[in-house]
């Protein structure tokens, strides 16, 4: 729901609706202290945090979080995670993932080795979305897995104060989570260790080759916008900007898949209202990422308008397709910090058409990729995280012998050369034999 349709300022932005929202989850989270259900608690507390306009109420929310970690680190248990694995709702995030090798909630999809362990050295794990930090607690014992193995957090929304986070602090075992925008930064460092923030995150690991430029492709779209079909992503705002054009013919190509229960016919459906005859849009669904990249490569400038988001992928990966963007100026999220003279530009809602003919205009007048060649990148990504894990581990006396290996997000985690999945293969059975319930190994299978 928002104040003036789908494009206008939602709702739940107000500072009063925001508020109310705060007192409600105080309350609510009280009552689950009370009733010993500390996970649940700690929740709606980091909510308040997260939802909460700098206040009163922020604060309150704030203190009593920091209070929990010191707690963690003064008594070495955390409690979290009992806590979790109390809840019914841990059992259900266990049930809903796999491990068989398929599935859309298959649970390899958002875990990957990084660098193996060797004797009086760790290797490295990297997991990707809030949700997965969660089901590695449901499914496995990340305790003994802490042994063995560093831990790197990949987040991919802002708001870092998330109990499925905080379940990591245990003193002891650094765990380096990848970080995208200022607030959130902050947040981790004033935390402190073991938590170890890294400037990084998923839109840095890019397969620059893949998404590079084809010399001599012909460019068939004036614009692209590579998001799901959901009201967050704002076509609807697009297709708003795009009825005030009526001096040039635009052809606009939208690729995405079906989300928060909307589909391609609801996209069809407000396209159309009121289209005029000089627009052309195109829709496709579910491309793999070759695909992807010609798409990309075929088209003339990028298009990010969501209010709030992580760090998006499709807009690095446009930009090494040598694509600048317009971005939301006001959006939330690592978005609006990759744009610059090089790169695009941010546009308001109201300048939106005025900005969309800008760049047709004037496009090649920007060098996105090589912007994005000297910032970003999966190469750059990975020595940039090797580096910091290598200073962390010797500062502490520890060993770090070889860098870890080179992953991309494509759109899920992959390995840049994909025949080092099988020299990974004893870690995942490691991994697999330490789920809950099995019997735990501490060697090498």
């Amino acid at each position: 729901m928002t104040l003036s349709g789908t494009t206008g300022r939602p709702l739940v932005d107000t500072l009063l609706v925001r508020s109310l929202a705060a007192i409600v989850l105080l309350l609510r989270g009280g009552m689950f202290a009370v009733l010993g259900r500390r996970y649940a608690s700690m929740c709606d507390l980091c909510r308040v945090v997260r939802i909460a306009h700098k206040g009163v109420l922020q604060n309150f929310a704030y203190r009593a979080v920091m209070q929990a970690v010191n707690k963690i680190r003064l008594t070495g248990n955390n409690f979290l995670v009992d806590a979790y694995l109390a809840e019914p709702a841990s059992k259900k995030c266990a049930d809903l993932y796999s491990i068989s090798g398929t599935g859309p909630h298959e649970i390899f999809r958002d875990l990957i080795v990084l660098k193996s362990p060797t004797s009086g050295e760790k290797g490295v794990i990297l997991l990707k979305y809030g949700r997965t930090f969660e089901a590695m607690f449901a499914i496995f014992d990340v305790g003994a897995l802490m042994e063995r193995y560093q831990f790197v957090l990949e987040p991919c929304w802002a708001g870092y104060c998330d109990p499925a986070i905080l379940m990591y602090f245990a003193p002891g075992h650094p765990v380096f989570i990848q970080v995208f925008t200022d607030e959130d930064y902050q947040f981790i460092k004033e935390i402190g260790p073991p938590f170890v923030p890294v400037r990084l995150g998923p839109a840095d690991w890019v397969d620059t080759v893949l998404f590079a430029p084809k010399e001599a492709t012909t460019k068939h779209y004036d614009l692209v916008m590579v998001a799901n079909w959901a009201r967050h992503k704002r076509h609807a705002l697009l297709f708003q900007a795009l009825r005030k054009i009526k001096d040039r013919e635009i052809q606009v190509l939208l690729v995405g898949f079906p989300w928060g229960g909307r589909t391609a016919e609801d996209i069809r459906r407000e396209a159309h209202r009121g289209k005029p005859a000089n627009i052309h849009i195109k829709i496709v669904e579910r491309v793999p990422q070759n695909v992807l990249a010609r798409y990309l490569q075929e088209s003339r400038i990028f298009v990010f308008l969501s209010r709030k988001e992580g760090d998006n992928k499709a807009l690095v990966e446009a930009m090494f397709a040598d694509l600048p963007a317009i971005v939301f100026d006001k959006t939330i999220g690592g978005a609006r910090s990759r744009i610059n003279t090089h790169t695009g530009l941010l546009s308001s809602e109201d300048d939106l058409p005025n900005k969309i003919v800008y760049m047709l205009d004037h496009y090649q007048q920007f060098s996105a990729r090589e912007w994005a060649v000297r910032n970003t990148g999966s190469e750059m990504a990975t020595k940039k995280l090797s580096d910091v894990i290598k200073i962390t581990v010797t500062e502490a006396g520890g060993k770090y012998s070889h860098a870890i290996a080179e992953k991309v997000n494509a759109p899920n985690l992959a390995y840049k050369n994909q025949e080092e999945r099988t020299v990974f293969e004893a870690d995942y059975q490691l991994i697999l034999a330490n789920r809950r319930g099995k019997v735990q190994s501490n060697s090498l299978i």
